[in-house]
């Protein structure tokens, strides 16, 4: 799921969503270097966000791309499915390593495919981890083990992370304080485990933090409630 492609017609470079499935939180980044000459040109990274790229279609990045097609630039790209965050990378090396489509259902004209070269999974319960180190946080835990490992593979997790517990923050004190998402939450946990939460300040942030994690990792409520009773509480 997900592509980075060249219109071979307008050169633009565009991020595909080939699937039916939409797909949330997009974050992506690109840069890359020519050479000419044997001097070093370097390129500064661009960095975008989606927030919804929805099932077959696509985003343009960048217009009328041919002038820079003599480069070597790496793409990469970090979203949110059901299953958890994945993560990917991609490398065109000028026009060496590319695929070439003469047919694509969403284009006119034929593209050429930018090769993917790394692929990974990350577990939702790792991002339910990196939050339950300190559940009061404002920020995400830097000294965290998990979270240093995550943004040491691309700084898209530290945007990531910011954006989650802007999120959580919303739900605790922002516009989404009152949303019945929380009580919702609160309800099924008290009825199903048993568990009286005090009317406190502390479970106020609890009950935000546990409903920002469950809407944008997609966790269904029952989950959710399960990654509280083991990594929370």
């Amino acid at each position: 799921m997900l592509q980075f492609v060249i219109s071979k017609e307008k050169y633009s470079l565009c991020l595909v969503n080939p699937s039916k499935e939409d797909v949330q939180d997009v974050y992506l980044k690109y840069f890359g270097h020519r050479v000419d000459r044997n001097i070093y040109y370097e390129f500064e990274p661009i960095q975008m966000y989606i927030d919804t790229l929805y099932g077959e279609s696509y985003a343009i990045l960048e217009e009328s791309n041919s002038s820079n097609l003599d480069t070597t630039f790496q793409y990469e790209v970090l979203f949110v499915r059901e299953e958890g965050v994945v993560f990917k990378k991609f490398l065109r090396k000028k026009l060496e390593n590319i695929i070439t489509l003469d047919s694509h259902p969403l284009f006119t004209t034929s593209v050429w495919k930018i090769e993917e070269t790394t692929s990974e999974y990350i577990d939702v319960e790792d991002i339910i981890q990196i939050v339950a180190h300190d559940i009061y946080a404002s920020k995400a835990p830097i000294q965290d083990n998990i979270y240093q490992q995550l943004i040491r593979r691309s700084d898209l997790f530290e945007e990531f992370f910011d954006n989650l517990y802007l999120e959580m923050d919303s739900y605790y004190r922002g516009e989404k304080c009152n949303s019945l998402k929380k009580w919702e939450f609160a309800n099924f946990i008290e009825s199903e485990y048993g568990i009286q939460l005090e009317h406190s300040e502390g479970s106020e942030i609890i009950l935000a933090n546990c409903v920002a994690l469950m809407m944008k990792l997609q966790i269904p409520l029952p989950k959710m409630a399960e990654y509280f009773m083991e990594y929370i509480i």
